[in-house]
């Protein structure tokens, strides 16, 4: 099978011919770390060539600059540049924790039963295959947009690293102002709520601010044969304790309270008629909401996690420090600031020192009735008809956070079919992509394109 384009091909052939190039971008092992000196640099480098390799056609038709190690952004030239747009996705992938566990290797690439498994598949280099393979059997047309396109490939969003700073900074140099950026984030998603059995398009309109925030405390230490009544690790047990009993309040945004409107509007029945009442209650839905699980509490409340404890580096040493590292996600209502507040009021011990590790506030939030989000939703339709188009806000981190300073229009969505399970082997294990998704993800990139 050629890995050049091949215009005129059935939607199957279609799927197939991004599939096989998929699979040699998984073969890629681009695992991003927070030390960038531990990653591999050579299959991050094969990786950024590939694209090149791949899409032929709509690489020869760009302006290509290398950012960072090797984040790529690559600039296709419309007939107009009014309304630049900025399609993202990026390279990099999460590490696996052990190949053992999954049924095919993670960075073979297997197609099989109709899938592609591997790292990468779902997050997000299936997204990123599509995006070119959409440009590149346009580009192999003589197609020219009629806007302005960039097209930004990150190789560190997994470590929130700077490329994708970098491409905001390269783009404000140039005077560029998107109109709208895509990024990946939200997904077609099936088995959203019981009783919705039509596909959900789920598009992110803004994202819940980052805080990793470290709490310490310090004591003498010494042999733990004689252990005090209250040291450096009863304290910061005693500060996480406290944190869990009293979680930040709960409240329903606009934007939340539209999600459940339009899921609503859909659903037959008991569920429909709940998910109306959600999206009318204001506040005693969203306390309702944040009593049903760590799920729907998230989409209501700013959202501490303890997630690295440390101690003694003896089992008979007592700490002279202990330490909680706390992943924080800030509902759009609150900030930063506000939120360490909030969290030295929760503690109520000055003897634990607070330190902030990294901090990105909440995104704005792109508006819902504007061209852009009725683009994709039109996408959408052609892509995957009687799939219904909800907004929503994400609770995890992307690239698209950078570019709100630049662009009102920020979205994320991947146009690509996912179930639960799916859903949950992102960072996890056994990721795959339903072939036949791709050639649909290629159909909604390819509309996207021709109607700028």
């Amino acid at each position: 099978m050629s890995l050049t384009s091949n215009i005129g091909s059935t939607p199957e052939r279609g799927a197939q011919e991004v599939a096989a190039k998929l699979t040699r971008l998984i073969a890629c092992r681009t695992v991003s770390r927070p030390n960038r000196d531990e990653e591999d640099r050579e299959e991050f480098t094969r990786h950024a060539q590939l694209l090149t390799q791949l899409f032929p056609h709509v690489a020869g038709a760009v302006e290509q600059h290398t950012l960072g190690i090797t984040g790529q952004l690559w600039h296709w030239r419309g007939t107009e540049s009014s309304k630049p747009v900025v399609l993202m996705a990026h390279q990099d992938v999460v590490p696996v924790e052990s190949e053992e566990d999954w049924e095919h290797p993670p960075f073979a690439g297997v197609i099989a039963d109709g899938r592609i498994h591997g790292r990468g598949a779902l997050d997000d280099k299936g997204d990123l295959a599509c995006i070119l393979q959409a440009a590149d059997e346009l580009a192999a047309t003589g197609f020219i947009p009629g806007q302005d396109i960039y097209f930004f490939f990150g190789d560190c969003e997994e470590t929130a690293g700077p490329t994708a700073m970098l491409a905001v900074d390269f783009l404000s140099a140039a005077g560029v102002r998107p109109w709208m950026v895509l990024d990946e984030g939200g997904a077609v998603a099936s088995q959203t709520f019981p009783g919705i059995n039509t596909p959900v398009g789920v598009i992110g309109v803004s994202e819940k601010g980052l805080l990793d925030l470290e709490l310490t405390a310090t004591d003498a230490g010494g042999h733990a044969s004689a252990p005090p009544r209250f040291g450096a690790v009863q304290r910061i047990a005693r500060a996480v304790g406290r944190l869990q009993a009293k979680p930040f309040p709960a409240s329903m945004h606009p934007v939340t309270s539209e999600t459940f409107r339009r899921l609503g509007a859909g659903a037959p029945g008991l569920m429909g008629t709940g998910l109306k009442w959600v999206a009318r209650r204001g506040r005693i839905a969203a306390e309702t909401l944040a009593l049903l699980g760590a799920e729907p509490a998230a989409m209501v409340r700013t959202t501490v996690a303890a997630t690295r404890l440390e101690g003694s580096d003896g089992i008979n040493v007592l700490a002279r420090r202990a330490a909680v590292v706390l992943n924080i996600r800030i509902a759009v209502t609150e900030s930063v600031e506000g939120v360490i507040a909030g969290i030295r009021k929760r503690v109520r011990d000055p003897r634990i020192n607070l330190c902030v590790l990294s901090a990105t506030e909440p995104s704005p939030i792109s508006p819902i009735n504007s061209e852009g989000f009725a683009l994709l939703e039109s996408a959408l339709g052609h892509s995957h008809p009687g799939a219904r188009t909800v907004p929503y806000i994400m609770m995890a981190a992307t690239d698209a956070r950078r570019f709100t300073g630049i662009c009102t229009q920020v979205y994320r969505f991947a146009p690509l079919g996912m179930d639960k399970a799916q859903r949950g082997s992102i960072h996890g294990t056994n990721e795959w992509v339903e072939v036949a998704e791709l050639g649909r993800a290629v159909s909604f990139y390819t509309f996207l394109l021709r109607s700028l």
